[in-house]
């Protein structure tokens, strides 16, 4: 068996010597085996055999130490097998770089016409869009506030039939809604109905009334179920009738005859009377004279003539009395007008500083009596313990003294105030009562003029009986010719009948009368309270209330530019987002100046009218479109980019047709939000839904088409 080489000799037998390789391997085998079966050498021997045969290497013998055992050789078809490995690794890698390296210097060397290829644009595809027919408009958009329109001031008529304070007694009340028929107001506690109207009522209506504001009231009577008769526009029997039912249907008596006008009717009845008389005494004188006078019946007449000239004394005599009392009413009545409500303010206003100066110097008393008592306690607490019973006794009534002063002056305190408290309270009843008895004195110089003007009719008819009786003395003492008395029964006839007809008119005038402050005729109806200007208990005087239309109204303002634009009864879209809002106007008015109605002074004023909205969106701000310019119906229309110019001047259309682009000229005309209206030339065709070119498509962007 053959003893194990080292590694060193073992390598310079395989380089030097050529051994079959069959041998070296089963020398290999055995070196394995040997390696096995010898017992493991330690690292310091291992180092020791490998220096040691490092020392030898160069004699070129092979030697075997003694002292250790020697590794085993291994073979030299291991090494061989992994140089190979890394040789084909090694070129692996080489080539994938080389590849690496062509590939990239491929894409960085590209020839001209490559290069000329890939900057080359791509082919454009046409963009398109179909020809529409659809309605153009050109706008204007502002913003607007929503408000109740139709606001007015309302004042009530002056009556000349209806007397008394003019006090309210039941006021409207605000944001309150009338329509024709409801009762606005009470006024002494008479009602004030609302009722449609452009003429206002401006004066008190009576029998044989006539005019428009007579019209309108047969108008609203006819209306609402009562009826006048012929609504002719005159107040007959039949209008005061149905005017009658209408105030009964709403709880109140119509307005009958005043005062005045039954003494006048009074007066003219009486006149009337007289005037009879008189006729049938001059028929009956007529009668006399053509029968033979006698003695006793020419005593009778000069004793009648007597009695009447004693009757014309007497009326004579009553017509300064009645100058006199009507003279002492119109001065009672003046002064109460304009010194009566005054007065009594000012008399009022005096009693109530007298009285509050008085609480005053009752509070101060009381706060002197208090002071005095605190004054009297601490003079008592200040004795000394050891202080005689009468310096006590003197303390103790002082005190007592001072408290019931206290208690006095408190209840004269209390006294004032309560004559303060009623001062204050009927202090206005006290105006009120001065305005009450003005209107009395008013009435009582009304009565007196017509007291007045009695007498003086009284005189006329009293000198004319006089002259009656005279005459008809005359004619029994003359012998008998009945052309006088004649004439004097037509004078006589004619005098009764104008006062028949002045009591008949009277008659007439002193029916159901409408007053002028028992009506409120008003435009548009309904009507809602906006302001209340006169409350409960305050005169009338000036306007009572302000109202406004229930129909809304928005209120904007233009620019210069657009309000040449924008005219009365163009088309207006509404819209409020936020509301929900979307409904459609008309504008109502535009102020050709500017800065009026409380807008900028660049600005004009306009108002639109909503054809319908809810009373929620009043005060809201709200979009408003203004179609200023549009086509009365549904066109032709294309987008502004499909329309281009060609070099005739002409305008054309790229349309799209079998997968060509035809050419189609048109005939251009309103453009508005982006399209424009177009009509095809004469020979020309183009229909709704063809497609005409717009623009070119080129790598996803797009591009305008020229003309």
């Amino acid at each position: 068996m053959r003893a194990p080489l080292a590694r060193g000799a073992q390598t310079r037998l395989w380089s030097a010597s050529p051994v079959p390789r069959a041998e070296v391997r089963a020398a290999h085998k055995e070196s394995d085996g040997a390696r096995k079966a010898l017992p493991t050498v330690p690292w310091t021997s291992r180092r020791r055999h490998a220096v040691g045969a490092r020392a030898d290497r160069g004699s070129g013998d092979a030697f075997v130490s003694t002292r250790t055992a020697p590794r085993p050789v291994r073979g030299p078809s291991g090494g061989a097998s992994r140089s190979r490995r890394r040789v084909v690794i090694l070129a692996l890698v080489v080539l994938v770089a080389l590849a690496v390296v062509g590939w990239l210097a491929a894409r960085q060397i590209r020839s001209p016409a490559q290069i000329a290829a890939d900057a080359a644009p791509p082919k454009p595809a046409v963009i398109t869009v179909p020809v529409e027919r659809r309605r153009l408009a050109t706008t204007v958009i502002v913003r607007g506030t929503v408000r109740y329109g139709g606001r007015r001031r309302v004042e009530l008529g002056s009556s000349q039939v209806k007397q008394g304070s003019d006090i309210v007694t039941s006021a409207p009340r605000r944001r309150a809604r009338f329509d024709a028929g409801s009762v606005a107001m009470t006024v002494d506690e008479r009602p004030v109905f609302v009722m449609p109207g452009a003429t206002p009522m401006h004066r008190d209506i009576k029998q044989g009334a006539r005019g428009p504001d007579v019209g309108q009231l047969e108008v609203f009577l006819a209306g609402a179920g009562f009826n006048p008769g012929p609504v002719d526009g005159v107040f007959d029997s039949a209008a005061q009738a149905a005017v009658a039912a209408f105030y009964a249907s709403k709880g109140y008596e119509a307005f009958g005859p005043t005062d005045v006008q039954l003494e006048q009717l009074r007066v003219a009845q009486a006149d009337a009377a007289l005037a009879r008389d008189a006729h049938l005494q001059a028929v009956n004188a007529v009668a006399q004279a053509q029968q033979p006078a006698t003695p006793g019946d020419l005593e009778q007449a000069r004793i009648e003539a007597a009695a009447s000239l004693d009757a014309l004394h007497t009326a004579q005599l009553a017509v300064p009395t009645a100058q006199n009392r009507l003279e002492t009413a119109r001065a009672a009545a003046a002064n109460a007008a304009g010194l009566g409500a005054a007065t009594a303010s000012a008399t009022a206003q005096r009693e109530q500083a007298v009285a509050d100066a008085d609480v005053v110097a009752k509070r101060n008393a009381v706060a002197l009596a208090q002071e005095e008592e605190r004054v009297a306690i601490a003079d008592r607490n200040a004795l000394p313990l050891d202080a005689v019973a009468a310096e006590r006794d003197r303390a103790d009534n002082a005190v007592r003294a001072a408290r019931e002063a206290v208690v006095r002056a408190q209840a004269d305190l209390d006294a004032a105030i309560g004559v303060a408290e009623t001062l204050r309270a009927t202090g206005p009843l006290a105006v009120q009562q001065a305005q009450v008895d003005a209107a009395n004195f008013t009435r009582e110089a009304q009565l007196a003029e017509a007291e007045l003007r009695r007498a003086e009719l009284g005189v006329r008819v009293a000198r004319r009986h006089v002259e009656l009786t005279r005459l008809r003395v005359r004619a029994l003492e003359r012998p008998v010719d009945t052309r006088t008395l004649e004439a004097i029964v037509g004078a006589a006839a004619d005098e009764a009948r104008r006062t028949r007809n002045i009591v008949r008119d009277l008659t007439a005038a002193a029916g159901v009368q409408v007053p002028a402050n028992e009506i409120l005729f008003l435009p548009d109806l309904p009507v809602r309270v906006d302001e209340v200007r006169t409350p409960r208990g305050s005169t009338v005087g000036g306007p009572v209330m302000t109202v406004t239309s229930s129909s809304l109204i928005i209120d904007s303002s233009l620019g210069v530019s657009d309000a040449k634009l924008v005219q009365v009864g163009d088309r207006v879209l509404i819209e409020e987002q936020d509301l929900g809002l979307r409904t459609r106007g008309r504008v109502a008015e535009v102020e050709r100046t500017p800065g009026t109605r409380k807008v900028d002074p660049n600005r004009f004023y306009f108002s639109v009218i909503p054809s319908n909205a809810a009373g929620a969106v009043v005060g809201a701000s709200v979009k408003l479109t203004i179609a200023v310019t549009s086509t009365d119906s549904r066109v032709l229309a294309v987008p502004v980019s499909a329309v281009s110019v060609g070099g005739d001047g002409s305008s054309r259309v790229q349309v799209r047709r079998g997968g060509r682009t035809v050419l189609v000229r048109v005939v251009p005309g309103l453009a508005a939000q982006g399209y424009v209206q177009v009509r095809p030339a004469r020979g020309q065709r183009l229909r709704a839904g063809e497609l005409v070119v717009v623009g070119a498509q080129d790598g996803g962007a797009g591009q305008g088409a020229g003309p």
